[in-house]
């Protein structure tokens, strides 16, 4: 977390307000956040799921990174009410609109 004072800040604020694909591009920014939409758009859609597909992430990362992603508005989260209770993550509409522009992303890179 920055301080909102810093010039870091400052430069973000800036660059959010100044483009559009600056602000997209900071909603999917982190390490994980691609993989985290693509597993949960394939049923790999409840924490210990996802823990056992991204192997190497921590669990303190992982749950920052979904609510940065149900912050963003490109997941939500199902509570179930069953005993013991289940929580599965679902992807959005905006979060739907995001998987081919993630899969058009990763073609690019293969140029």
């Amino acid at each position: 977390m920055i301080k909102e004072t810093s010039s870091n800040a400052v430069n973000k604020a800036f660059l959010l307000k100044s483009c559009r694909i600056n602000g997209a591009l900071d909603l999917i920014s982190g390490r994980w956040k691609a993989l985290i939409v693509i597993h949960i758009s394939e049923n790999t859609n409840r924490f210990s799921l996802l823990k056992i597909a991204l192997h190497s992430i921590s669990d303190q990362t992982l749950g920052k990174q979904i609510k940065e992603l149900e912050s963003s508005g490109l997941i939500i989260k199902n509570i179930i009410a069953e005993v013991p209770v289940k929580v599965e993550y679902q992807l959005t509409p905006k979060g739907e609109a995001l998987l081919p522009i993630l899969s058009d992303l990763s073609n690019w890179s293969d140029i």
